[in-house]
């Protein structure tokens, strides 16, 4: 039954990632995305979708990553600690770091040969890939990752062995770090000043701190809290809850904050936003960000109660999404840089 619920989850995931590509490499297609202004074909238009939900994905698994280890240290373990269950749990938190990152090694390896094949017009081979790996920025930032995630997924299992949360803390430390490869992939790296970068960074570091109990939650629910009788199932997850919803609090205050700042920096006019395909895949990811808010607010007032299980899986269903619409807007160029 678990299973049945967790693929059901996936699939609704992976449909609403599908659907979201589709839905803005069109509307990019249709404004002229290439700067050459070619008609190009309908594989052109799917390898379009394909690079953004890739690009979109890997910079998800990384935030999910990263988000998996906050979420032990300052939601479930001082939630737990007087359950006992913290050291147990924190081995599952770690197994499935380990999940993320092999995900995030593989869709990278995609997110790679996608981007060989765009940037260079060929035809996919081994030596296009190793060039775009090893001879491009792209490239560079991608290994940089890897062996980031790697150190944070090593530090992870280091800290499930521990029962403090230190070890935890600083398995977060090295994941900031982590996060600073997706500033670099921002538009943010083009301004060229201290403070863009800043912000860009502060925006996935605040994406982490909420997205992390979008997966955290849904591991506790498919995992030990099932094996928990209904009060302290329902003392323990109000205790979660309750904690998380001061944190993702302060992560949405600073994802407004630093994502108007970078909007006003990208979009220079109304008729910018919404004539350009960078501006509908940021309507596209804000109005996805109002849903995701609607519904997190819903658990907030419910705080753990009422349909939970449901209200996140449809949290990280939609979470995923965004991400897809993410990638696209780091993979198009913003309307003030456009070609002429």
């Amino acid at each position: 039954m678990r299973s049945l619920k967790f693929s059901r989850l996936m699939a609704a995931a992976a449909a609403a990632s599908v659907a979201t590509a589709v839905a803005v490499a069109d509307a990019a297609w249709a404004q002229g995305a290439h700067a050459d202004g070619a008609s190009g074909t309908l594989g052109d238009r799917g390898l379009l979708g394909a690079a953004g939900a890739a690009h979109g994905i890997s910079q998800g698994l990384v935030v999910f990553l990263v988000g998996l280890v906050v979420f032990v240290a300052l939601v479930w373990l001082p939630a737990s600690r007087s359950t006992g269950m913290s050291r147990d749990v924190g081995r599952l938190f770690g197994r499935g770091i380990w999940v993320v990152f092999g995900a995030l090694v593989v869709v990278g390896l995609v997110e790679i040969s996608l981007f060989a094949v765009r940037a260079s017009g060929e035809s996919f081979s081994a030596g296009l890939f190793f060039q775009a790996l090893f001879d491009t920025r792209t490239g560079r930032i991608w290994l940089a990752r890897l062996a980031l995630g790697l150190l944070v997924a090593l530090a992870a299992t280091w800290a499930a062995r521990g029962r403090g949360v230190r070890r935890w803390w600083g398995a977060a430390g090295v994941g900031g770090v982590l996060l600073v490869t997706l500033a670099q992939q921002s538009h943010a790296a083009t301004e060229g000043g201290f403070l863009p970068l800043l912000a860009a960074w502060l925006h996935v570091v605040a994406a982490a701190l909420w997205m992390g109990g979008l997966l955290g939650f849904p591991m506790l629910l498919l995992g030990p809290l099932r094996m928990m009788n209904s009060e302290e199932q329902s003392k323990l997850r109000r205790a979660a809850v309750r904690r998380f919803s001061k944190v993702a609090t302060i992560a949405v205050m600073v994802i407004l904050v630093t994502g108007l700042y970078a909007t006003l920096l990208n979009v220079p006019s109304f008729e910018a936003l919404i004539g350009s395909p960078y501006g509908r895949a940021l309507i596209m990811k804000l109005g996805l960000i109002v849903f995701l808010l609607a519904t997190g607010g819903i658990n907030l007032i419910d705080k753990g109660d009422g349909p939970f299980e449901r209200m996140v899986g449809a949290e990280l269903v939609l979470a995923i999404a965004i991400f897809v619409a993410a990638g696209f807007l780091t993979s198009l160029p913003p309307p003030g840089y456009a070609a002429p």
